[in-house]
């Protein structure tokens, strides 16, 4: 099932009770960013608040759009597996499979003559962002953060590559933003190459659509990929993009909020702090890039999509873990290594990824994490831990297992100083280390060691190893005779 708006995704979550409207008034000031962090906490469902206190009626928020869930019979990724047609008892296992099967399938977008995030169009002095119920999030934030929920359009100067992106957006006043921009992403490496010529970077941002475009926009793509591409890709048909009114770039025409403008060069303003996707208030107040928007474009009774990171798990944890893993495993298969799993345990905040595979030679587990810090996707993943083909790495039950009997306190731990660091963000740097993003990583090798003797080798102690085939067949086919109910 293909959602070709945010309207339509909202649908399928209130059919399935994974949606809860508010038609309470709330407070853009904090109240918004408190009801949605507890909607975290709970695993409630997305909030849609329909009365936002200053606001006209119609001018709605969504809070949580693809937070967790803990709705009876749902799977803790019910609203992602949604996203993607899928029933909402998918486990994350069935949906890295499927993101996997139509990741290798990119469908090409359209561009169409108009669409419904042109119903109203602003220029000039009737550019003004707090037309929207912006809301300041945590209390300690820097401003009321725009962008949190979103896709920033750009394109590379020297090639076609158009990329999606999402990095956070501060409101400084009606008509300009803050920008986080790191050097170890592709937005602020297309930025440098715009402010090495003085040149402003011709930059849009689409808030709502269809739900695919925001979960690639987060994927962490290698370069020159097209995110709209893989979009079309996850919901099988084509995304519908339509040309931007005063920039050069073309956006996905079913969007609730359209911001266009430019990336000034040579130009900054402090921007932060925000309460981050790890978990913590993170960045202290400093001076970034300044994004000045010439346009905007909505629906008519436009929603904003937002999301209150903190704590896991949010967006940015539980899409994060299965879109990521994914994009890891297919690096993986590109170097032709024997892996069988991947997965980013959404408590990990993306700094953690468990990879099982394999071990055709000693020390095979540093192979595979060098490999992973090489890729885009395995960027800013500081703990590798390699466990054997017999481990479900989305079982943490089994990892846990499998790092405190097989990985040596020692011999099996290994320290790799001195890899890249999302810089300002990371919570475990010492200040000058964080401001540069001078990080570190450790590799846990929880796989046997190639050299020792098979008969050396423990068994584990399960029912499929360590009784008769007889046995086993006997007790599986009278466990309800014995008065048990089937698993």
């Amino acid at each position: 099932m293909a959602f070709q708006d945010l309207r339509a995704y909202i649908a399928c979550l209130e059919q399935n009770g994974e949606l809860q409207r508010v038609a309470e008034e709330v407070d853009w000031q904090l109240e918004i960013g408190a009801i949605i962090r507890r909607c975290y906490d709970l695993g409630a469902p997305a909030a849609l608040f329909e009365k936002v206190k200053g606001y006209p009626r119609g001018y709605r928020a969504l809070g949580a759009p693809m937070g967790p869930s803990r709705y009876p019979g749902h799977s803790l990724y019910a609203r992602t597996a949604l996203a993607l047609g899928l029933g909402a008892e998918a486990p994350a296992r069935e949906i890295i499979e499927v993101y996997l099967a139509r990741r290798q399938r990119p469908v090409k977008p359209t561009v169409v003559e108009d669409g419904p995030c042109k119903e109203n169009i602003l220029t000039g002095e009737e550019v003004d962002l707090l037309k929207f119920p912006i809301p300041l999030i945590h209390g300690g934030d820097g401003g009321r953060y725009i962008g949190t929920w979103h896709t920033v359009v750009t394109k590379d100067p020297d090639s076609s590559w158009v990329n999606w992106g999402m990095y956070r957006l501060m409101v400084h006043d009606r008509n300009t933003m803050g920008c986080l921009f790191p050097m170890q992403q592709h937005i602020g490496q297309i930025y440098q190459k715009y402010e090495a010529k003085n040149l402003p970077m011709p930059a849009a941002v689409a808030i709502g659509g269809s739900p695919v475009v925001a979960r690639v926009s987060c994927a962490m793509l290698p370069s020159h990929v097209s995110e709209a591409d893989i979009a079309g890709a996850l919901q099988e048909e084509p995304i519908p993009l339509v040309k931007c009114e005063t920039v050069d770039l073309e956006v996905p025409a079913t969007a609730e909020i359209v911001l266009e403008g430019e990336v000034l060069p040579l130009e900054r303003k402090d921007e932060g702090p925000f309460g981050e996707y790890m978990g913590y208030e993170a960045g202290k107040r400093s001076p970034k890039p300044i994004f000045r928007v010439n346009a905007i474009t909505h629906r008519h009774d436009p929603i904003l999509t937002i999301s209150s990171m903190g704590m896991p798990i949010h967006e940015s944890q539980s899409v994060l873990s299965l879109t990521k893993s994914a994009e890891i495993y297919l690096e993986l298969k590109k170097l032709g290594l024997p892996v069988k799993g991947v997965f980013i345990p959404p408590y990990g905040v993306g700094h953690m990824v468990v990879i099982s595979t394999e071990t055709p030679f000693v020390n095979f587990a540093k192979r595979v994490a060098h490999s992973i810090w090489a890729t885009k996707p395995g960027l800013f993943t500081y703990y590798i831990v390699v466990v054997d083909a017999d481990v479900d790495p989305t079982n943490m039950d089994e990892v846990l297992h499998a790092i405190t009997t097989k990985c040596h306190p020692v011999n099996g731990i290994h320290q790799v100083p001195h890899i890249p660091g999302f810089p300002v963000l990371l919570p475990f740097l010492p200040p000058k280390e964080r401001l540069l993003g001078d990080a570190a990583g450790v590799i846990l090798d929880c796989t046997w060691p190639k050299d020792w003797p098979s008969e050396t080798i423990p068994i584990k102690a399960t029912l499929e190893n360590l009784w008769p085939k007889e046995i086993r067949d006997k007790v599986l086919g009278k466990w309800e005779v014995y008065g048990f109910k089937s698993p």
